[in-house]
Formats: C-alpha cells, sequence, structure tokens
C-alpha cells in the first residue's frame, strides 16, 4: 500500500507539474503572439457570471451611465446584465408571449430610450429607462420584435443609425445566396451587415440605406470617425481585430424593388490595421473612441479564457482613418 500510495502521489505530483509548465509556456506565448494588442489595450469592465452559466456574446457602453450592458445566453435563455463597477444587475428579456426569452443574444446596442438585442434575424427591443429602473432578476417587458434582412448575430447603433449583421462559416453557418459578393480583389465575401435608419419610437426603417459585404467569421461591428472595426473569430484558433479605412463601393445593389440600395464592402483593399487576439472575441461598441470588445472564452463552455484571467472586457484604440 505504501508503494501504491507513493507513486501515486508522485504521479499527481508530475501532473501538477505539467500542467504549471503547460499554463506558464501559454502565458508566455500569449505576450508573444498578442504583443500589439496587448500593449495597446485597456481592461474597462468585468464580464458578469463567467463561473454562472453566462455565456457572453453583446456588449454595449451606455455613456450617460458610463455603464456596460452584456448580452448572451444562460442554457436556452436569453440574459441581460448590466455592469456599473459593483453594481451588477441581471435581467430576464420577455419574449412577445410575456415568456423568458429563448435565444443566442448574439448582440446589444442602445440608443435614446431603446435597447436593442440582435437574435434570429430579428431584434428584441426593450426600453432603457425601464432597465435603469429595475432590481437585479427582474423581467424587462419586449416593447417590439423587429424582423431584419440578415441573421443578426450582432448590433451596433450610432448618429441615428443602427447596424446589424451576420456570421458566416461555411458548412454550419451559411447565409442567404444573395449575401455573396465577389469583391474587385477577388475576395468572396458571403455576410453582409445593413445599415437602418432609427425612427424616433425607436423602431426601424423597413428597407435598410445600405448594406456592407464582410468576410467570414465576423462577431462584432462598429463604425467611428470613418473607421469600421470589425471582430472575427471562431473557436480556439486566435480572433482577429481589423480596422478599415470607410468603406468601397461594389458598384452593385440589394435585391429590394422598393429602392435602390447600395452595397458596399471592406477587403484587401481598405485594410488598415489587423491585430490578432486571444480566441473567442465577440461583440463591439465604441467608446471613447476606442472600441470595446468582449470576450467568451472563460465562460462555462468554454474553459480556456479561466486558465488565462479572460475575465474582462477590453479597449482598443481606434485607428485614424487613412
Amino acid at each position: 500500500m505504501k508503494t501504491f500510495l507513493k507513486v501515486f502521489f508522485s504521479s499527481i505530483g508530475i501532473l501538477i507539474m505539467v500542467l504549471a509548465l503547460a499554463w506558464i509556456g501559454l502565458s508566455v506565448a500569449k505576450y508573444i503572439l498578442y504583443e500589439e494588442y496587448l500593449d495597446g489595450k485597456e481592461d474597462v469592465c468585468t464580464i458578469p457570471d463567467l463561473n454562472r452559466g453566462f455565456t457572453p456574446q453583446g456588449i454595449t457602453w451606455l455613456a450617460e451611465e458610463d455603464a456596460y450592458l452584456h448580452s448572451g445566453y444562460q442554457g436556452d435563455a436569453l440574459a441581460l446584465y448590466y455592469v456599473k463597477g459593483d453594481d451588477v444587475r441581471r435581467f430576464v428579456p420577455l419574449d412577445e408571449n410575456g415568456a423568458p426569452g429563448q435565444g443566442h443574444g448574439g448582440g446589444v446596442s442602445s440608443y435614446g430610450d431603446y435597447v436593442y438585442i440582435a437574435d434570429n434575424h430579428a431584434l428584441l427591443v426593450y426600453r432603457l429607462s425601464e432597465l435603469l429602473a429595475a432590481k437585479d432578476g427582474d423581467s424587462l417587458e419586449l416593447v417590439m420584435r423587429i424582423p431584419v434582412d440578415n441573421s443578426a448575430s450582432f448590433c451596433s447603433a450610432r448618429d441615428g443609425k443602427l447596424f446589424v449583421g451576420e456570421f458566416y462559416r461555411a458548412g454550419n453557418y451559411e447565409t442567404d445566396a444573395s449575401h455573396a459578393f465577389l469583391t474587385p480583389e477577388g475576395e468572396e465575401n458571403r455576410a453582409i451587415v445593413s445599415c437602418y435608419t432609427i425612427r424616433e419610437d425607436g423602431s426601424l426603417e423597413a428597407i435598410p440605406d445600405y448594406w456592407v459585404s464582410v468576410p467570414g467569421l465576423v462577431q462584432g461591428f462598429a463604425m467611428y470617425d470613418g473607421v469600421i472595426a470589425l471582430s472575427r473569430s471562431y473557436g480556439l484558433q486566435s480572433s482577429s481585430l481589423e480596422f478599415y479605412s470607410g468603406m468601397l463601393d461594389t458598384g452593385k445593389t440589394a435585391p429590394y424593388t422598393e429602392r435602390a440600395v447600395p452595397v458596399y464592402y471592406v477587403g484587401s483593399a481598405n485594410l488598415q490595421q489587423k491585430l490578432a487576439l486571444p480566441a473567442f472575441s465577440e461583440d463591439l461598441d465604441i467608446q471613447d473612441g476606442k472600441v470595446i470588445i468582449s470576450f467568451e472564452s472563460a465562460c462555462n463552455k468554454y474553459i480556456i479564457g479561466k486558465f488565462f484571467f479572460a475575465f474582462e472586457a477590453a479597449a482598443y484604440p481606434v485607428p485614424r482613418a487613412e
């Protein structure tokens, strides 16, 4: 028995040592792989409930509150959080039947008195004033559900416009055939971001102002001062934060008969800066000239981010448009 225990504890010790060395090695590699990003980024907000089943997807900054909203899911249910320092409140977004909403909660944004959650080809709209007055655990009544012309994987609002876009990956996240565009540089984009005008009552114009054709694996989109930022990721591979100088014209229009809807694009021709980021980057928003980025790597579903303390949303400066 003594021999068995000696071998057993010796094996456990070796395993712990191997895991510790692997963790140290990966931590060092992180600073080599992501040096440019880590040198420029700053942590801005703790991502809530990563150890309690929340899988974060969307993020937005509330300027007047200097607070953040996080959208995502817990099991099959939508979840929405308000975070301002130690003030962390979880809300239950309701659907049109008054039941807890079900879905992915892929993106969240706010404009005026309205909060938009991108999910399943639509935007779910809630009142910001109701949210700010709500207590932890309260439900939020759905104001309206707005169908959009793509799968609505993420969203961002700015200057009276709401951008809602879709995620494309060949095989398991396909998009409509009309969303495929071959750029003049020969790059095939198969996803779109639709720009809608926000009406005074929080609803959107039925037809978008324009489309932006984007590459695959886009998890987040934000526009600031003539620069477009994309968050791109899938699985354990490194994420990518990309900045583009404005939009380029495809010379084509979207398939609407009511009026011409121009289609623009981003690609290698106007790519201004590209940074490698840790895996599982998600939604984007703009805060004081910086793009804020959320990550899902440290949630219980994926776990790996817990080993690298990926518990914070981060901000990175948006470069000036070239």
